[in-house]
């Protein structure tokens, strides 16, 4: 995780100023705030490992202002900030009380709606909805050579069923360990990009995509790509792949070896497909003018994506830069040179109706939401976000 924050002073006291702030109520007696939101913000206040995040929310992204010190709720001590989210529901695998959360934000505050004891998993190496109410999560057993997975009914949190995944390729000369990618579901299969590692997290020099027959959990196919190694991250903590239509994934490679200066990579593999599509990939390193990339893309809709990158240009920090890429014709479409340089947390972006909004951490002129429409290819000022914070560690909807 990146820190970002110059004065540790100032955070502090904030921190300890808006907690212990008057209007806070006990649980269940807030009476402020809508009793359902659209769309949310994590602020992060302070430095790793002493970061605090704060939760805000709103219905209108166009206009207003987010303000920390009298709305929102501190969301630390309820679970971290690892957020699945669907249909208004945020859910949660607190590890360290071996608790699987549903939240619901309202009047202001993060609410337990229900919480079962789960320890089935070390943590959510990578997740993926079947329906609307199944949620497939998946991740290893604490020692890294065997992977689990756990199928949740997603109203109640009951498990449908469990196990372990069958059928992996064998762990190559010195890397016993295995190291998960992200993950989608397509017509009754799973798609899951993995790799292998060593005690030192080192890994080999390719990836391997498997594809999984979601009745049974085993392997139908595993294959080795010898075009990039490494994995997108699949923990809720980031986005680093899209499925387009449910008729493609687009996942990128980020090198664990090399990293910061090895090229990022996308590439995909189409429905019904049984290995990734041979033809197909991006360096998306090259098409930003080899510049850093942040883990963070998404799928903007007419064939378009957005990547984060940074841009030295701008300076050792608030250097975060958006681009647009055709997918298709694997060009770079444009720079959102229009918004200020961005200090970028993990997820401070997310895609609509074929509109971009980004929660900006500026250097100067102030926090804001910045709308991006395809459309019209515009960009215009939404609503003021929270100052003096350390980023926005995630920013999105609460309903797709």
């Amino acid at each position: 995780m990146t820190q970002y924050f110059k004065n540790s002073i100032f955070l502090i006291l904030a921190c300890l100023t808006i907690f212990s702030c008057e209007r806070e109520p006990g649980s269940g007696e807030s009476e402020s705030g809508e009793k359902d939101y659209k769309y949310f913000l994590l602020s992060a206040l302070g430095s790793w490992p002493n970061t605090v995040h704060y939760m805000t929310a709103t219905n209108d992204l166009t206009k207003g202002e987010m303000d920390i010190t009298k709305e929102g709720d501190e969301i630390n001590s309820k679970g971290t900030y690892s957020y699945i989210v669907k249909n208004g529901f945020i859910y949660n695998y607190k590890t360290d009380q071996g608790i699987f959360k549903k939240f619901k934000y309202t009047q202001d505050r993060l609410t337990t709606v229900k919480e079962v004891p789960y320890t089935y998993i070390s943590d959510i190496a990578s997740y993926v909805w079947i329906d609307n109410n199944t949620l497939v999560v998946v991740g290893d057993t604490g020692e890294g050579q065997h992977i689990r997975y756990t199928v949740f009914n997603a109203t109640d949190l009951s498990i449908i069923r469990q196990g372990e995944i069958e059928g992996f390729q064998p762990f190559p000369n010195a890397y016993n360990f295995y190291s998960l990618g992200a993950m989608t579901y397509i017509d009754g299969q799973i798609y899951l990009q993995y790799s292998f590692r060593d005690g030192k997290w080192l890994t080999p020099e390719f990836y391997n995509f498997a594809v999984i027959d979601y009745n049974t959990f085993k392997v139908k196919n595993s294959i080795t790509d010898n075009r990039s190694s490494g994995v997108a991250n699949g923990s809720p903590y980031f986005k680093t792949t899209f499925t387009k239509d449910k008729e493609a994934f687009y996942y990128t490679c980020f090198p664990r070896a090399g990293a910061g200066t090895s090229d990022i990579f996308l590439f995909r593999a189409l429905k019904g497909a049984t290995s990734p599509d041979a033809g197909y990939q991006i360096n998306l390193t090259n098409l930003v003018g080899n510049k850093p990339l942040e883990t963070v893309i998404d799928y903007i809709g007419n064939n378009k994506m957005v990547v984060l990158y940074r841009d030295p240009a701008l300076g050792g920090s608030y250097n975060g830069r958006y681009a647009i890429i055709d997918i298709e014709t694997k060009q770079l479409v444009r720079v959102l040179d229009e918004l200020p340089g961005d200090e970028p947390y993990e997820q401070g972006m997310f895609v609509q109706n074929n509109k971009l909004y980004i929660a900006v951490n500026a250097s100067k002129g102030g926090n804001f939401v910045w709308i991006y429409d395809q459309q019209t290819d515009k960009i215009t000022k939404g609503m003021k976000l929270p100052n003096s914070i350390s980023g926005f560690a995630r920013f999105d909807k609460l309903y797709d």
